[in-house]
């Protein structure tokens, strides 16, 4: 299970992109309060059973937002950004084992064009190449016996270029 900081992240963040979180948050809801984070609004969250509608978690989390004194992604770059950190922290923790963290990135570089995650796109095609076929055109340099210390390099510099999120204000 994820720290309540990530969650948290990763919640602004969806919500942010308007992208469906509704199990996630009231997962969030009920981190929250096990982290003795209460309000109005965490309460009614964690009161919702499914079927879960859009509008009411998007403004349940909106006012939990307000509520909570959460600082938010402030723009849609922004917050592609929050969910590729916990994604690179994952592929670092992994030895670069974790593919499904990388796709995830990928796609956030597919669906919003966030231009400092395009190269998460082009290692995920470099991987798939290099070890179907042992060749690999996207990114210079990697190859079937160093993709993965190339992957977390990667995700290591990127780290250390991108402030860590900080939903809750207090770094």
């Amino acid at each position: 299970m994820p720290d309540l900081t990530r969650q948290t992240t990763d919640i602004l963040a969806l919500h942010a992109l308007t992208i469906e979180m509704a199990a996630p948050a009231v997962a969030w809801g009920w981190a929250m309060v096990d982290g003795e984070r209460y309000s109005d609004g965490i309460w009614a969250l964690t009161a919702l059973t499914p079927p879960f509608h859009w509008s009411e978690i998007s403004d349940l989390v909106a006012q939990i937002v307000r509520e909570q004194g959460l600082v938010s992604p402030r723009s849609q770059g922004e917050a592609t950004r929050w969910l590729a950190w916990g994604h690179l922290e994952d592929i670092i923790a992994s030895g670069g084992e974790d593919f499904n963290s990388l796709k995830l990135v990928s796609r956030l570089w597919f669906d919003h064009e966030t231009p400092d995650l395009h190269i998460f796109y082009k290692l995920k095609h470099a991987v798939r190449e290099v070890e179907a076929t042992g060749q690999q055109g996207h990114v210079d340099g990697v190859t079937r016996e160093n993709w993965k210390a190339v992957l977390v390099q990667t995700c290591a510099d990127w780290l250390a270029d991108h402030p860590r999120p900080d939903p809750f204000g207090e770094g």
